[in-house]
């Protein structure tokens, strides 16, 4: 069989883009939902990496590579390392306007924290900006900015328990960007390694300060 058959066939196999696509969209309703209910851990944290490896195994089978979904292992650019800087800055606001809380859960932190970070990482900047990008034509910055919003929606479960439209509508704004620095990094850089590392070490510090 010569290779041209050969790729003709694997073309063939693939699956269509338009399904990988409605797969990766109705993971955003699944994984909304899953955060939600809020299920116990350690089972919660489990299944949070559900919408992004199925999300990522349908972009695969529709013939997108490791690399296009940002799963390479690399080092930050420049650029990339400044735009973490400049979300490091948003953040930090956050994590300042809350109070120690009086306990400590060791697992939340070290383990919770951080696979949570881990699995959005893993759904929105390695399988639904790659899928938003390609279904816009290749245009970053309309996936970027729809990602963006498909990720504030995903907190809908902080929103519901901020409760006043004032602290809602900053949370709101810092969510959008945060998404949009992590967003472009991963696609500055084709990795999600560094977004990973700063989303998880920000939930870490998430867990151990309250709010209200």
């Amino acid at each position: 069989m010569s290779s041209d058959t050969t790729q003709t066939s694997h073309a063939r196999n693939r699956l269509p883009f338009k399904a990988a696509l409605a797969v990766v969209l109705l993971m955003a309703l699944a994984y909304t939902a899953h955060d939600t209910l809020q299920i116990g851990e350690p089972l919660f944290s489990l299944i949070s990496f559900v919408p992004g490896a199925i999300s990522v195994w349908v972009l695969l089978a529709a013939g997108f590579s490791l690399e296009a979904c940002n799963l390479a292992a690399r080092w930050f650019s420049r650029r990339g390392i400044a735009v973490l800087g400049l979300a490091f800055l948003l953040l930090l606001p956050v994590l300042l306007s809350g109070r120690l809380l009086p306990g400590w859960d060791p697992l939340a932190t070290f383990v919770y924290a951080p696979a949570s970070g881990v699995a959005q990482e893993l759904y929105f900047r390695s399988a639904l900006l790659p899928a938003l990008k390609k279904g816009l034509g290749g245009r970053l910055w309309p996936a970027l900015l729809v990602h963006c919003l498909i990720f504030v929606g995903y907190h809908f479960r902080t929103f519901r328990s901020i409760g006043a439209v004032g602290p809602a509508m900053v949370v709101g704004v810092v969510l959008f960007l945060g998404g949009l620095a992590w967003g472009w990094h991963s696609q500055r850089d084709r990795t999600i390694l560094w977004t990973s590392v700063q989303h998880s070490l920000f939930l870490m510090a998430m867990s151990l300060f309250t709010w209200g």
